[in-house]
């Protein structure tokens, strides 16, 4: 089994409404809550980010509904290239 298969179902069931721990237990895998990790900017770490969930090596967020498709996805990829790892994004409901 893949852990991004794993992980891809996990979102899948999150954007449901299950809970993350609940989600990543059907899948088993691990997943932490509140994880701070630093982000980077020209290979020089800048600032401190609280990711609410990191599940398989890849940060969980979710995306407010009342924020536009393209400020969301402006957002995401500035995110994502600060991380050093994949970031994952869980629509949700305004």
């Amino acid at each position: 089994m893949s852990d991004a298969s794993a992980v891809q179902r996990v979102l899948a069931r999150v954007a449901q409404g299950d809970a993350v721990p609940v989600a990543c237990a059907s899948e088993g895998l691990a997943c932490q809550q509140d994880v701070v990790v630093d982000a980077h900017y020209d290979g020089k770490p800048v600032c401190t980010v609280t990711l609410p969930w990191v599940v398989a090596g890849h940060a969980i967020l979710f995306a407010d509904a009342s924020v536009t498709a393209t400020v969301a996805q402006e957002r995401l990829a500035s995110l994502a290239s600060a991380l050093a790892m994949p970031v994952c994004v869980v629509p949700r409901a305004a």
